[in-house]
């Protein structure tokens, strides 16, 4: 009986909707990072500005005052609590809100002045952070665009701070717009790195996850394509052989119906998690071997009954195997003594050895496009761990000899 099975499984891969097709965990980590420190930035500063806030109210009208601190700090400080919760996209619209709520204040501010102007070293309150705006910015839009961003509150917040101050209490225009925007520069060029950095990080794992997808399908046609070699081999080609030389008989019959059944398999898949009991994998063993020469010999030796079912899967291909070598012997040993198949099996292993005193070959001598051998012999035992050993020699028989340990299927 020629039935197979695959062994490998390739790792299922998780696939998203095309809006999450790539996996953003390092985008989102960044980004939630970022917005929790915008969001400690502006409780801090509306901390430390009370003062200025306060001394503003001199120059500034409380009607402008209220609702300019609402606009700056209030996006600011929501980002806090969403950076724990919210979706990526509704953090980077609370992050774009709160860069434009500032944007607000500083462009709405001179219908707050009063005319008047501030004394003594106090600044226009909303001049302390400008770069804080920048940042938030950095995290909902391009680079490049949150970089006008800076340079605009940066050059807005500077010139109406100079404005609502005396002139005496002010410096050099200039040098002052150099060293705010330096100073903001050193965290708005952090956060656009960050945000790099983290979209390169998820763009190559986006392309590890292709890769491995693109592997792992690969390796799946080529299981399926060994598979459709051995069967076709072991068993449409063995089925019309056996057509052509011995016309119609018992025997055909049966390898046809195996044939058939092989293919059903094929086409519904195997259950990779199936276990069979000690009797049940002898006699499927036994089925194929008698399937492929009814006068073979078998011999069992369970060394003390074993307790631990074999995985069915372990099972059909070493039968599958051993009904190779079975058919080989029966085609070409031209012995007129049957081929012997002994199976010793205990808890940890399952040997199979297939045995005649026919005329033998030369194993060297095997064309490499010889699919018996290779293919439905070696190749089955290789992909469940196991292993053939194939000894023969002209004039002294031939000796296949299958080996296979549970503990490298549990690697598998």
């Amino acid at each position: 009986m020629a039935t197979d099975s695959t062994t490998y499984a390739p790792p299922a891969l998780t696939t998203d909707s095309p809006d999450t097709a790539l996996d953003r965990t390092a985008g989102r980590r960044i980004l939630r990072q970022f917005a929790v420190f915008i969001a400690c930035g502006y409780l801090a500063y509306l901390i430390l500005t009370l003062p200025a806030i306060t001394a503003s109210l001199q120059v500034m009208h409380l009607g402008w005052t209220i609702p300019a601190l609402l606009c700056v700090f209030g996006p600011g400080l929501i980002l806090g609590p969403l950076a724990w919760r919210a979706p990526t996209r509704r953090l980077k619209v609370a992050a774009a809100i709160t860069a434009s709520g500032y944007v607000v204040a500083i462009a709405t501010w001179w219908f707050g002045w009063t005319g008047e102007h501030l004394t003594g070293n106090t600044d226009i309150w909303f001049s302390y952070f400008c770069g804080l705006a920048a940042i938030a910015a950095a995290l909902a839009l391009p680079p490049r665009y949150s970089f006008v961003v800076l340079v605009g509150v940066v050059v807005l917040a500077t010139v109406i701070n100079h404005a609502v101050r005396a002139s005496a209490a002010n410096g050099p225009l200039v040098p002052d717009i150099a060293w705010a925007f330096a100073f903001s520069l050193v965290y708005f060029a952090a956060a656009v790195m960050g945000m790099r950095t983290a979209a390169v990080l998820d763009d190559t794992r986006a392309q590890a996850y292709s890769v491995t997808a693109q592997a792992a399908a690969a390796q799946a046609r080529t299981v399926e394509r060994q598979r459709f070699n051995q069967l076709t081999h072991d068993g449409v080609m063995s089925t019309l052989l056996v057509a052509a030389r011995q016309g119609n008989s018992d025997h055909l019959a049966r390898q046809a119906q195996a044939t058939l059944a092989d293919l059903d398999t094929m086409r519904e898949g195997t259950n990779t998690t199936e276990t069979l009991p000690v009797d049940a994998a002898v006699a499927h063993l036994r089925l194929a071997i008698t399937t492929a020469d009814p006068h073979a010999r078998l011999r069992v030796h369970d060394r003390g009954r074993p307790a631990i079912p074999f995985p069915g899967p372990a099972v059909r291909t070493i039968a599958a195997a051993t009904a190779e070598a079975v058919r080989n012997s029966h085609r070409h040993a031209n012995s007129a003594t049957p081929t012997t198949v002994t199976v010793s099996l205990d808890d940890l292993k399952l040997q199979v050895a297939v045995s005649d005193n026919g005329i033998g070959f030369d194993p060297g001598t095997v064309p490499a496009d010889r699919l018996g051998i290779a293919v439905s012999i070696r190749d089955r035992m290789n992909h469940i761990g196991g292993s053939a050993v194939i000894d023969s020699a002209p004039g002294h028989g031939t000796h296949v000899t299958l080996y296979w340990e549970q503990q490298h299927w549990e690697h598998q």
